[in-house]
Protein backbone atom coordinates (compact mmCIF):
# COMPACT_ATOMS: atom_id res chain seq x y z
CA UNK A 1 0.00 0.00 0.00
CA UNK A 2 1.53 3.51 -0.89
CA UNK A 3 1.92 6.06 2.15
CA UNK A 4 0.00 9.07 1.85
CA UNK A 5 1.54 12.17 1.30
CA UNK A 6 2.49 14.05 4.41
CA UNK A 7 1.41 17.19 3.40
CA UNK A 8 -2.00 16.23 2.75
CA UNK A 9 -2.19 14.65 6.30
CA UNK A 10 -1.95 17.55 7.58
CA UNK A 11 -4.07 19.60 5.44
CA UNK A 12 -7.09 17.20 6.28
CA UNK A 13 -6.31 17.78 9.96
CA UNK A 14 -6.83 21.09 9.82
CA UNK A 15 -10.33 20.99 8.01
CA UNK A 16 -11.29 18.71 10.44
CA UNK A 17 -10.05 20.97 13.35
CA UNK A 18 -11.73 24.04 12.12
CA UNK A 19 -15.52 22.46 11.32
CA UNK A 20 -17.99 23.88 13.31
CA UNK A 21 -20.04 21.25 15.74
CA UNK A 22 -23.40 20.74 13.50
CA UNK A 23 -25.53 17.94 15.42
CA UNK A 24 -27.49 15.82 13.02
CA UNK A 25 -30.59 17.02 11.56
CA UNK A 26 -32.97 14.66 13.35
CA UNK A 27 -31.53 15.40 16.58
CA UNK A 28 -33.34 17.11 19.22
CA UNK A 29 -32.79 18.48 22.65
CA UNK A 30 -33.02 15.73 25.28
CA UNK A 31 -34.89 18.16 27.81
CA UNK A 32 -37.70 19.26 25.01
CA UNK A 33 -41.12 18.29 26.05
CA UNK A 34 -43.34 16.78 23.22
CA UNK A 35 -46.41 15.73 24.55
CA UNK A 36 -49.23 18.31 25.99
CA UNK A 37 -50.83 16.18 28.20
CA UNK A 38 -49.71 15.22 31.54
CA UNK A 39 -51.18 11.46 30.94
CA UNK A 40 -52.98 9.85 28.62
CA UNK A 41 -54.67 7.19 30.76
CA UNK A 42 -57.15 7.68 33.14
CA UNK A 43 -58.86 4.93 35.31
CA UNK A 44 -62.65 6.76 36.15
CA UNK A 45 -63.56 4.40 39.25
CA UNK A 46 -66.49 2.41 39.49
CA UNK A 47 -69.98 3.83 39.43
CA UNK A 48 -73.33 2.68 39.54
CA UNK A 49 -75.16 1.31 36.13
CA UNK A 50 -76.81 4.30 35.11
CA UNK A 51 -74.29 7.11 36.35
CA UNK A 52 -72.29 9.23 33.93
CA UNK A 53 -68.24 8.36 34.68
CA UNK A 54 -65.79 11.96 33.94
CA UNK A 55 -62.04 11.29 33.25
CA UNK A 56 -59.70 14.65 33.27
CA UNK A 57 -56.72 14.58 31.22
CA UNK A 58 -54.95 18.22 32.19
CA UNK A 59 -52.79 19.63 29.48
CA UNK A 60 -50.55 22.27 28.70
CA UNK A 61 -49.68 23.99 25.21
CA UNK A 62 -45.40 23.25 25.46
CA UNK A 63 -44.51 26.12 22.87
CA UNK A 64 -44.15 29.74 22.97
CA UNK A 65 -46.23 30.18 19.83
CA UNK A 66 -50.34 30.12 19.65
CA UNK A 67 -51.59 26.44 18.76
CA UNK A 68 -55.32 24.83 17.77
CA UNK A 69 -56.99 21.95 18.70
CA UNK A 70 -58.22 20.85 14.98
CA UNK A 71 -60.09 17.89 15.74
CA UNK A 72 -61.23 15.83 19.00
CA UNK A 73 -62.95 12.81 18.10
CA UNK A 74 -64.43 9.97 20.62
CA UNK A 75 -64.63 6.53 19.60
CA UNK A 76 -68.52 6.00 20.50
CA UNK A 77 -71.74 7.69 20.81
CA UNK A 78 -71.39 6.42 24.61
CA UNK A 79 -69.22 9.27 25.24
CA UNK A 80 -68.72 12.88 25.17
CA UNK A 81 -65.18 15.43 25.31
CA UNK A 82 -65.90 18.80 27.50
CA UNK A 83 -62.66 20.81 26.64
CA UNK A 84 -61.41 24.02 29.51
CA UNK A 85 -58.95 26.18 29.28
CA UNK A 86 -58.24 30.18 29.38
CA UNK A 87 -62.30 30.39 31.35
CA UNK A 88 -63.46 28.96 27.62
CA UNK A 89 -65.46 26.02 27.29
CA UNK A 90 -66.03 24.17 24.55
CA UNK A 91 -68.02 20.90 23.66
CA UNK A 92 -67.33 18.02 20.77
CA UNK A 93 -70.78 16.65 19.67
CA UNK A 94 -71.80 14.21 16.71
CA UNK A 95 -74.23 16.94 15.17
CA UNK A 96 -74.06 17.74 12.02
CA UNK A 97 -71.35 15.58 11.84
CA UNK A 98 -69.28 13.66 14.33
CA UNK A 99 -66.71 15.35 16.26
CA UNK A 100 -68.37 19.07 15.53
CA UNK A 101 -66.75 21.21 18.14
CA UNK A 102 -68.82 24.38 19.69
CA UNK A 103 -68.00 27.11 22.03
CA UNK A 104 -70.43 27.37 24.67
CA UNK A 105 -70.96 31.41 24.99
CA UNK A 106 -73.11 33.21 27.83
CA UNK A 107 -75.87 36.19 26.31
CA UNK A 108 -78.42 37.29 28.66
CA UNK A 109 -78.13 34.49 31.05
CA UNK A 110 -79.13 31.48 28.47
CA UNK A 111 -76.23 29.45 26.65
CA UNK A 112 -75.43 29.59 23.31
CA UNK A 113 -73.20 27.53 21.28
CA UNK A 114 -71.43 28.66 18.38
CA UNK A 115 -70.02 26.14 16.08
CA UNK A 116 -66.65 26.52 15.51
CA UNK A 117 -63.43 25.07 13.20
CA UNK A 118 -60.90 24.37 15.87
CA UNK A 119 -60.10 25.95 19.62
CA UNK A 120 -57.57 28.34 19.97
CA UNK A 121 -54.46 27.32 22.57
CA UNK A 122 -52.15 30.03 23.38
CA UNK A 123 -48.18 29.72 24.43
CA UNK A 124 -47.97 27.69 27.53
CA UNK A 125 -51.78 27.88 28.09
CA UNK A 126 -53.19 25.32 30.33
CA UNK A 127 -56.64 23.51 30.19
CA UNK A 128 -58.18 19.85 30.69
CA UNK A 129 -60.16 18.25 28.50
CA UNK A 130 -63.12 15.89 30.16
CA UNK A 131 -64.35 12.94 28.67
CA UNK A 132 -68.02 12.21 30.33
CA UNK A 133 -69.08 8.02 29.21
CA UNK A 134 -72.96 6.99 29.96
CA UNK A 135 -73.02 3.72 32.07
CA UNK A 136 -76.52 3.70 31.14
CA UNK A 137 -77.30 -0.25 30.20
CA UNK A 138 -73.30 -0.84 30.91
CA UNK A 139 -72.76 -3.92 33.41
CA UNK A 140 -68.95 -4.33 34.11
CA UNK A 141 -65.95 -2.25 32.07
CA UNK A 142 -66.43 0.05 29.88
CA UNK A 143 -63.62 1.78 27.57
CA UNK A 144 -63.58 5.07 26.00
CA UNK A 145 -60.95 7.14 23.71
CA UNK A 146 -60.86 9.97 22.30
CA UNK A 147 -58.40 11.35 19.74
CA UNK A 148 -56.74 14.96 19.92
CA UNK A 149 -55.22 16.95 16.89
CA UNK A 150 -53.42 20.03 17.21
CA UNK A 151 -51.77 22.00 14.83
CA UNK A 152 -48.25 21.46 16.63
CA UNK A 153 -46.05 19.65 14.21
CA UNK A 154 -43.88 18.29 17.03
CA UNK A 155 -46.59 16.42 18.71
CA UNK A 156 -49.61 16.90 16.55
CA UNK A 157 -51.96 13.76 17.87
CA UNK A 158 -52.93 12.29 21.54
CA UNK A 159 -54.65 9.25 21.80
CA UNK A 160 -56.83 9.77 25.13
CA UNK A 161 -58.20 6.49 26.79
CA UNK A 162 -60.27 5.65 29.96
CA UNK A 163 -61.76 2.75 31.87
CA UNK A 164 -64.93 2.76 34.31
CA UNK A 165 -66.50 -0.08 36.19
CA UNK A 166 -70.01 0.03 36.13
CA UNK A 167 -71.67 -1.51 39.41
CA UNK A 168 -75.22 -2.86 39.42
CA UNK A 169 -77.48 -1.43 42.02
CA UNK A 170 -78.97 -5.03 42.42
CA UNK A 171 -77.98 -8.28 41.74
CA UNK A 172 -79.92 -10.84 39.90
CA UNK A 173 -79.05 -14.60 39.55
CA UNK A 174 -79.05 -15.53 36.47
CA UNK A 175 -78.98 -12.42 35.14
CA UNK A 176 -80.95 -13.72 32.26
CA UNK A 177 -83.77 -15.87 31.94
CA UNK A 178 -83.50 -18.71 29.02
CA UNK A 179 -86.07 -20.87 28.32
CA UNK A 180 -84.41 -22.34 25.71
CA UNK A 181 -87.13 -23.41 22.82
CA UNK A 182 -90.89 -24.46 23.68
CA UNK A 183 -94.40 -25.42 22.33
CA UNK A 184 -96.84 -22.17 22.59
CA UNK A 185 -98.93 -24.87 24.57
CA UNK A 186 -96.17 -25.30 26.84
CA UNK A 187 -95.91 -24.05 30.50
CA UNK A 188 -92.74 -23.13 31.61
CA UNK A 189 -91.62 -22.38 35.34
CA UNK A 190 -88.56 -19.95 36.08
CA UNK A 191 -86.72 -19.21 39.42
CA UNK A 192 -84.06 -16.45 39.84
CA UNK A 193 -82.56 -14.91 43.30
CA UNK A 194 -82.47 -10.67 44.00
CA UNK A 195 -80.23 -8.49 46.22
CA UNK A 196 -78.63 -5.64 46.50
CA UNK A 197 -74.62 -5.04 46.75
CA UNK A 198 -75.14 -1.32 48.03
CA UNK A 199 -78.53 -2.13 50.55
CA UNK A 200 -78.65 -4.34 52.73
CA UNK A 201 -82.51 -4.68 52.94
CA UNK A 202 -84.65 -3.37 50.83
CA UNK A 203 -88.39 -4.38 49.98
CA UNK A 204 -90.18 -5.18 46.09
CA UNK A 205 -93.13 -2.81 46.28
CA UNK A 206 -94.87 -4.26 43.16
CA UNK A 207 -94.08 -4.53 39.27
CA UNK A 208 -94.94 -3.24 35.90
CA UNK A 209 -97.78 -4.58 33.79
CA UNK A 210 -96.12 -8.35 32.87
CA UNK A 211 -95.90 -9.61 29.62
CA UNK A 212 -97.93 -12.07 28.14
CA UNK A 213 -98.28 -15.14 29.06
CA UNK A 214 -96.28 -14.80 31.95
CA UNK A 215 -97.11 -14.91 36.16
CA UNK A 216 -94.94 -14.26 38.77
CA UNK A 217 -94.48 -14.68 42.70
CA UNK A 218 -91.86 -13.35 44.85
CA UNK A 219 -90.84 -13.67 48.32
CA UNK A 220 -88.03 -12.02 50.64
CA UNK A 221 -86.01 -13.63 53.58
CA UNK A 222 -82.90 -12.52 55.39
CA UNK A 223 -79.59 -14.03 55.44
CA UNK A 224 -76.57 -12.33 57.35
CA UNK A 225 -78.66 -9.03 57.93
CA UNK A 226 -79.30 -9.18 54.09
CA UNK A 227 -82.35 -9.15 51.87
CA UNK A 228 -82.49 -12.26 49.68
CA UNK A 229 -85.71 -12.08 47.24
CA UNK A 230 -86.43 -15.36 45.22
CA UNK A 231 -88.62 -14.80 42.33
CA UNK A 232 -91.08 -17.63 40.57
CA UNK A 233 -92.85 -17.21 37.64
CA UNK A 234 -94.20 -19.19 35.01
CA UNK A 235 -94.85 -18.26 30.79
CA UNK A 236 -97.11 -19.88 28.64
CA UNK A 237 -99.15 -21.60 27.67
CA UNK A 238 -100.40 -19.76 24.71
CA UNK A 239 -97.14 -17.64 24.56
CA UNK A 240 -97.06 -15.61 21.13
CA UNK A 241 -94.28 -17.04 18.93
CA UNK A 242 -93.53 -13.34 18.10
CA UNK A 243 -92.63 -12.34 21.54
CA UNK A 244 -90.24 -14.30 22.55
CA UNK A 245 -90.54 -13.93 26.57
CA UNK A 246 -90.20 -10.46 27.84
CA UNK A 247 -89.14 -8.53 30.51
CA UNK A 248 -90.24 -7.87 33.97
CA UNK A 249 -89.74 -4.75 35.84
CA UNK A 250 -89.77 -4.36 39.40
CA UNK A 251 -90.29 -1.60 41.76
CA UNK A 252 -88.52 -1.35 44.98
CA UNK A 253 -88.34 1.28 47.91
CA UNK A 254 -85.15 2.36 47.04
CA UNK A 255 -84.97 5.87 45.36
CA UNK A 256 -87.17 4.79 42.90
CA UNK A 257 -84.61 1.79 41.81
CA UNK A 258 -86.31 -0.62 39.40
CA UNK A 259 -84.99 -4.28 38.38
CA UNK A 260 -85.12 -5.71 35.64
CA UNK A 261 -85.50 -9.49 34.65
CA UNK A 262 -84.97 -10.48 31.49
CA UNK A 263 -86.91 -13.64 30.35
CA UNK A 264 -85.89 -15.05 26.96
CA UNK A 265 -87.76 -18.59 25.10
CA UNK A 266 -87.76 -19.47 21.69
CA UNK A 267 -91.47 -20.37 20.91
CA UNK A 268 -93.18 -22.41 18.12
CA UNK A 269 -96.33 -21.32 17.60
CA UNK A 270 -99.35 -22.86 16.60
CA UNK A 271 -98.14 -23.13 12.91
CA UNK A 272 -95.25 -23.50 10.53
CA UNK A 273 -95.70 -21.78 7.44
CA UNK A 274 -93.37 -22.10 4.71
CA UNK A 275 -91.56 -20.16 2.95
CA UNK A 276 -93.03 -17.25 5.13
CA UNK A 277 -95.58 -14.25 5.08
CA UNK A 278 -93.91 -12.28 1.87
CA UNK A 279 -93.83 -14.29 -1.32
CA UNK A 280 -91.21 -12.67 -3.50
CA UNK A 281 -92.11 -13.56 -7.80
CA UNK A 282 -89.12 -11.86 -9.06
CA UNK A 283 -89.57 -10.88 -12.32
CA UNK A 284 -92.32 -12.90 -14.53
CA UNK A 285 -91.08 -13.21 -18.42
CA UNK A 286 -94.96 -11.78 -20.27
CA UNK A 287 -96.66 -15.04 -21.78
CA UNK A 288 -95.30 -17.68 -19.33
CA UNK A 289 -96.79 -16.58 -16.27
CA UNK A 290 -95.85 -17.56 -12.93
CA UNK A 291 -96.56 -19.74 -9.84
CA UNK A 292 -95.83 -19.82 -5.97
CA UNK A 293 -96.68 -22.33 -3.33
CA UNK A 294 -97.49 -21.92 0.43
CA UNK A 295 -97.37 -24.53 2.59
CA UNK A 296 -99.56 -24.84 6.39
CA UNK A 297 -99.10 -27.28 8.95
CA UNK A 298 -99.89 -27.52 12.11
CA UNK A 299 -97.41 -27.96 15.00
CA UNK A 300 -99.24 -30.26 16.81
CA UNK A 301 -102.13 -32.88 15.92
CA UNK A 302 -105.13 -30.06 15.27
CA UNK A 303 -106.66 -30.84 11.83
CA UNK A 304 -106.33 -27.96 9.81
CA UNK A 305 -108.79 -26.93 7.58
CA UNK A 306 -109.68 -23.91 4.96
CA UNK A 307 -113.01 -21.48 6.54
CA UNK A 308 -111.98 -18.84 3.44
CA UNK A 309 -109.40 -17.48 1.25
CA UNK A 310 -109.18 -14.21 -0.49
CA UNK A 311 -106.86 -11.67 -2.66
CA UNK A 312 -107.23 -8.16 -1.83
CA UNK A 313 -105.12 -5.15 -2.72
CA UNK A 314 -104.34 -6.25 -6.41
CA UNK A 315 -102.54 -3.70 -8.46
CA UNK A 316 -104.12 -6.01 -11.77
CA UNK A 317 -107.88 -7.04 -12.84
CA UNK A 318 -108.47 -10.12 -10.78
CA UNK A 319 -108.82 -12.48 -13.56
CA UNK A 320 -105.00 -12.43 -14.03
CA UNK A 321 -103.89 -13.30 -10.21
CA UNK A 322 -106.22 -16.75 -8.80
CA UNK A 323 -105.07 -18.86 -6.18
CA UNK A 324 -105.62 -22.64 -5.67
CA UNK A 325 -106.85 -24.67 -2.29
CA UNK A 326 -105.17 -28.23 -1.70
CA UNK A 327 -105.23 -30.37 1.49
CA UNK A 328 -102.73 -33.24 1.80
CA UNK A 329 -102.47 -35.30 4.72
CA UNK A 330 -102.56 -32.88 7.80
CA UNK A 331 -101.19 -30.01 5.84
CA UNK A 332 -103.22 -27.44 3.53
CA UNK A 333 -101.57 -26.10 0.43
CA UNK A 334 -102.04 -22.95 -1.52
CA UNK A 335 -100.94 -22.41 -5.50
CA UNK A 336 -100.94 -18.67 -6.26
CA UNK A 337 -101.10 -18.81 -10.13
CA UNK A 338 -100.18 -15.24 -12.56
CA UNK A 339 -101.76 -15.35 -15.42
CA UNK A 340 -99.52 -15.36 -19.06
CA UNK A 341 -101.75 -13.04 -20.31
CA UNK A 342 -100.92 -10.74 -16.89
CA UNK A 343 -100.02 -6.96 -18.25
CA UNK A 344 -96.25 -5.35 -18.39
CA UNK A 345 -96.26 -3.97 -14.94
CA UNK A 346 -95.86 -4.49 -10.87
CA UNK A 347 -98.00 -6.90 -9.70
CA UNK A 348 -98.70 -6.96 -6.12
CA UNK A 349 -101.72 -7.85 -3.82
CA UNK A 350 -102.31 -9.53 -0.47
CA UNK A 351 -103.66 -13.16 0.82
CA UNK A 352 -105.84 -13.42 3.20
CA UNK A 353 -106.44 -16.87 4.29
CA UNK A 354 -109.13 -17.55 7.14
CA UNK A 355 -108.40 -21.59 8.97
CA UNK A 356 -110.04 -23.43 11.53
CA UNK A 357 -107.64 -23.08 14.04
CA UNK A 358 -108.66 -21.70 17.40
CA UNK A 359 -104.86 -19.60 18.13
CA UNK A 360 -104.11 -19.23 14.35
CA UNK A 361 -107.88 -17.52 12.56
CA UNK A 362 -106.38 -15.27 10.34
CA UNK A 363 -103.01 -15.85 8.71
CA UNK A 364 -101.93 -12.77 5.46
CA UNK A 365 -99.62 -12.85 2.92
CA UNK A 366 -98.01 -10.30 0.63
CA UNK A 367 -96.61 -11.14 -2.49
CA UNK A 368 -95.26 -8.84 -5.58
CA UNK A 369 -93.53 -9.73 -9.17
CA UNK A 370 -93.20 -7.37 -11.87
CA UNK A 371 -94.30 -9.03 -15.69
CA UNK A 372 -91.70 -7.75 -18.35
Amino acid sequence: MKPRNPASLVMIALALALAPDTPAQDARPTNEDTSWFEKSYVDAGSYMEGETAKSEFHFKNPRDVQHFIQQMVPNCQCSKAVVRVGGRQYTVEDEPVKGAMYELLESDGQELKKRIDQIPIGAGEEGVVQVYMDLRGVKGVKEAAVMVRTSDNVAPVSNLRTRARSMQFFNVLPQEVNLNKMNWQDKREFTCKLSSSVKEDFEITGHEPLPESMEIEYKKEMQGGKALWTLKGTYGPGANHRNGGGEITLNTNIEGKQIKVRVIAFVEGPLKITPGSFIPFGMIRKGKGASKEIVIESTNDFELAFEDVRITGLTVPDEFVTVRQEKFGKALRLILDISPDAPRKLIRGDLVVKLNHPAARTQEFQFNGFVR
